[in-house]
């Protein structure tokens, strides 16, 4: 379902939804007032929502939803302005797109929907951990919020519920996030090694077939970080494909 007051954007969003092959567009409103009630007929999978709307804002819209409604679609916000990012986050976004609107970046939206099919949706506002966008993940705990730039991240390392950021300044970051959840959110240069290791493959110097390990070395640091045995064909594989795109 779509919510924006501009219905040439709306129009334009529907058609790049539609021709993705991977979404149906069940429902549409330029009035955000209206949408409450289309969202309790439609009960959509996936809400996509602007955010300055006269009247009613999308915020606003969403707290409306939640007060009114037992209606939980997973929402991603649309907005030409990159500003309410971290308003976003509050309200559990599942995605953040910036106007004009990238086909691919659509796309990639769905895919990771899809990757997430089954899965309990978050209670909006409550329990979403962390938001992407574009190269920034933005973690929310209990004493702040924590921003992560992944061009900077080596490895991720987890160890039960916690996930560890390793940077090539030599600093550790250590989250509360699944690294299952965390690797949706990656670029394509992250690579997963094993059940527990994410690797950065800009940094990639060597695989130790000894010590099973990724080595990365950036000036005079060294880096190593666990890869399984059935994972370096793949690994390889990998790389030579990151430099046939290049």
């Amino acid at each position: 379902m779509i919510v924006e007051d501009e219905p040439e954007a709306l129009d334009l969003l529907a058609g790049l939804l539609e021709a993705t092959g991977m979404a149906e567009v069940v429902a549409s409103s330029s009035d955000p007032f209206e949408a409450i009630d289309l969202l309790v007929i439609n009960e959509p999978d996936i809400l996509f929502l602007d955010i300055k709307m006269p009247g009613m804002s999308g915020f606003d819209l969403i707290s409306e939803m939640n007060r009114k409604t037992s209606v939980n679609p997973h929402v991603v916000f649309t907005t030409a302005h990159d500003e309410y990012a971290i308003k976003a986050f509050d309200y559990a976004a599942f995605d953040y797109l910036l106007k004009p609107i990238d086909p691919d970046r659509l796309t990639e939206t769905l895919r990771r929907y899809k990757g997430q099919a089954g899965e309990r949706k978050p209670d909006n506002g409550r329990q979403q951990q962390f938001y992407h966008s574009e190269k920034i993940l933005i973690f929310r705990g209990v004493t702040g919020v924590t921003f992560i730039d992944t061009d900077d991240v080596v490895y991720i390392t987890a160890d039960g519920n916690y996930s560890s950021f390793h940077f090539i300044s030599g600093r550790v970051e250590t989250v509360t996030a699944l690294i299952g959840n965390i690797e949706m959110h990656l670029g394509k240069q992250f690579f997963r090694t094993g059940r527990s290791c994410i690797v950065n493959t800009a940094y990639l110097a060597r695989i130790d077939m000894k010590q099973m390990t990724c080595v990365f070395i950036r000036g005079e640091r060294e880096y190593r970080c666990e890869i399984s045995r059935d994972k370096v064909k793949t690994l390889m594989d990998f790389m030579k494909s990151r430099i046939t795109e290049n």
